[in-house]
């Protein structure tokens, strides 16, 4: 779909936070698929909201090209590391544990207005979409093709067969639809991939050969997992009904973690991780957008809209009642320029530091809802509709309490 940077968001002041942002790629016969998901991804993330999720901050315009800014996590995905690095027992069960309990809130989030169910499947769990950092901090990445209900949604994925073909079910392969049961399935399978550094296989329909590959595959795994391989074979039973809810396979997993040997899963991390970044190979430093100050645009997902609309209604209300109890005060100065978003780095390469950035022909301009002062500027906009009811002292306290309310 895209490209991933290692980047920082300038804010004049002297504020920097480093983000990562995916960078679609040109135009392309799906482009415009690819994008919508994109949208509905970032849209879903920001409801769901979750520490162990990672998060999305903002859909951007990079060069006419479609972005968005991610949280950035300094760490490494199962995939890479494992294939090195075979997570020991006790890791592996607390590693599940956290997984598991990250995909029951999914499974179990609501519409932050509407109090509805998300309904969520993220359809793509995998060794490669998660990820470890070095202190052991996990991290579910990848909601690109997660099955979810919200009005803003503007792909159609009902009825389309979206994710990895070696981690779906057989219900899947049959064509059913997917539900929470294929996230757990998911799991399973990677699990058993994290213990041994091994690809499952390909998947299979007939009941007789999934059951003969599981006894097979468990067979592989060594005494010391002995405890695990209940659970394990429940996360990929045949039937879906059979696997257990996430809530159940956390607490299933965070019980045996106590009865399992060898380093837990932050002793692991702390050895593999690093490990694993620095033996990864140099990434090409000629892309063309490496070391810039790049343009960006916004893009503001409809959510974030709205979010924004329902506390402007908030702010209005305090501003009336207190421009009637306080005098009036001066009006603020107009608020800085937005931040920069400069240093784009190819996210598994180290960032550059000798270099400094290319000069741009002008100066970068980030989304409103990324800088204090944007959202300022749309309050004090608001504010400034009271002229007609509060009269010019008014307006003037009516706009420095926005500001101050949105900016804390």
């Amino acid at each position: 779909m895209g490209t991933v940077y290692h980047a920082e968001l300038r804010v004049p002041g002297g504020f920097t936070r480093t983000c990562a942002v995916k960078v679609m790629k040109e135009q392309g016969p799906d482009h415009e698929h690819f994008v919508t998901r994109m949208r509905d991804e970032a849209r879903l993330l920001g409801m769901l909201n979750d520490e162990a999720i990672l998060g999305v901050s903002e859909l951007l315009q990079v060069e006419g090209r479609d972005a968005v800014v991610m949280e950035f996590v300094d760490g490494a995905d199962l995939w890479e590391t494992t294939r090195r690095h075979p997570v020991p027992p006790r890791a592996l069960a607390e590693l599940g544990a956290e997984v598991a309990g990250t995909l029951h809130r999914a499974h179990t989030a609501k519409h932050p207005r509407t109090k509805k169910f998300l309904n969520v499947v993220h359809r793509d769990v995998k060794p490669a979409n998660i990820m470890v950092t070095s202190r052991g901090s996990v991290r579910l990445l990848d909601f690109g093709v997660a099955r979810a209900a919200f009005a803003s949604r503007e792909s159609e994925t009902q009825g389309l067969v979206l994710g990895t073909l070696n981690y779906f079910p057989p219900e899947v392969l049959a064509g059913e639809e997917p539900t929470r049961a294929v996230d757990l399935y998911g799991l399973g399978l990677s699990l058993w991939e994290c213990a041994t550094g091994k690809e499952w296989g390909p998947p299979q329909v007939s009941r007789n050969r999934v059951e003969k590959r599981v006894r097979q595959r468990m067979s592989e795994l060594g005494e010391e997992y002995g405890p695990l391989i209940p659970i394990l074979e429940r996360l990929i039973a045949y039937q879906a009904v059979e696997r257990p809810s996430g809530q159940q396979a956390e607490r299933l997993l965070a019980t045996v973690a106590d009865e399992l040997s060898g380093k837990g899963l932050r002793a692991w991390a702390r050895e593999a991780v690093p490990s694993t970044q620095s033996g990864r190979s140099p990434v090409s430093q000629d892309d063309p957008l490496v070391g810039r100050t790049i343009r960006v645009d916004a893009a503001t997902p409809d959510e974030e809209a709205t979010v924004l609309a329902m506390v402007t209604e908030d702010v209005q209300a305090a501003v009336r009642e207190a421009a009637q109890r306080r005098p009036a005060t001066p009006p603020p100065p107009p608020p800085p320029p937005p931040p920069n978003l400069s240093y784009a780095t190819p996210i598994s390469a180290p960032p550059k530091t000798e270099a400094p950035p290319k000069p741009s022909a002008s100066p970068s301009q980030a989304p409103a809802e990324s800088a204090k002062g944007g959202k300022g500027t749309m309050f004090a906009a608001v504010a400034a509709g009271f002229i007609l009811v509060l009269g010019f002292g008014a307006l003037a306290l009516a706009i420095v309490l926005a500001i101050v309310v949105v900016t804390q």
